[in-house]
């Protein structure tokens, strides 16, 4: 009889468990990065990256690959006297070195509500602005600053560049590729995918994008560091090499 009354309990738990796993979200958001380790040579000219990833059926995407956060100080330009100089520091919090940001829909981008926790609209809110700058000029300073880096290549959006495929099984197939700039620093980077639906995240999830130097400039590096009179000597040897190098070349040059 015991034994009876376990088997139900445990049947009863079984049920409920069951029950709880149908109220949730029938599939989560999956993501797959495509190299997920760049290296850096000597003649590194940027690499293109694919990811793939599922999100749940009826939803739209929007996929973020973002870079650590450090402090980045910046020079004012200002007229004084009639010369444009430098006339202040700007300090910059909590700016990512990478920020690149893709969408299924076009509109989730570029008409972001206002409580957007995704794309320019939330670094707007994540980033602060400290020195010789006031208040008032913040949001076109911010512009300034958004602006810059889109010029360097190293922040982007894309509207529309991430495309969904018809739902299987619950989930929505989601593909995109996109461009690691040249200037990319070595470091580790988070790709990261939210499912959006009625203007929320519903599913969110990331993966890892490692970016680092192999070759002749992991070698420079190293020494760099750890060895700092034997990257001396290689610069001198470096620098008479190349001297010589140059002077023969033009040389050479000169005598036709």
């Amino acid at each position: 009889m015991k034994r009876l009354i376990n088997l139900f309990h445990q049947a009863a738990w079984l049920g409920l468990l069951v029950l709880l796993a149908g109220a949730l979200p029938s599939q989560a958001a999956g993501l797959a990065v495509s190299p997920a380790t760049v290296p850096i040579g000597a003649f590194f000219n940027g690499q293109t990256v694919t990811v793939s990833g599922t999100i749940p059926a009826g939803t739209q995407a929007v996929l973020e690959v973002v870079g650590s956060s450090a402090e980045e100080h910046l020079m004012r330009k200002g007229r004084r006297a009639g010369l444009w100089m430098n006339v202040g520091e700007i300090k910059v919090h909590d700016a990512p070195s990478l920020y690149l940001v893709m969408s299924t829909a076009k509109e989730l981008l570029t008409a972001a509500p206002a409580e957007a926790t995704w794309g320019y609209r939330a670094l707007e809110k994540r980033i602060t602005f400290t020195g010789k700058i006031e208040p008032a000029e913040r949001e076109e300073f911010m512009g300034q600053f958004l602006r810059l880096k889109e010029s360097e290549h190293i922040y982007a959006a894309w509207p529309g560049a991430l495309k969904v495929e018809a739902a299987s099984g619950g989930a929505s197939p989601v593909t995109a590729s996109f461009p690691l700039p040249t200037n990319t620093r070595p470091g580790a980077y988070k790709v990261c995918l939210s499912a959006i639906q009625d203007g929320r995240v519903v599913s969110h999830t990331c993966t890892d994008l490692k970016v680092e130097m192999v070759g002749f400039p992991a070698l420079l590096t190293s020494l760099a560091y750890q060895h700092g009179v034997a990257y001396g000597v290689l610069a001198v040897v470096i620098a008479i090499v190349t001297g010589f190098a140059m002077g023969f070349l033009f040389k050479g040059g000169g005598g036709h």
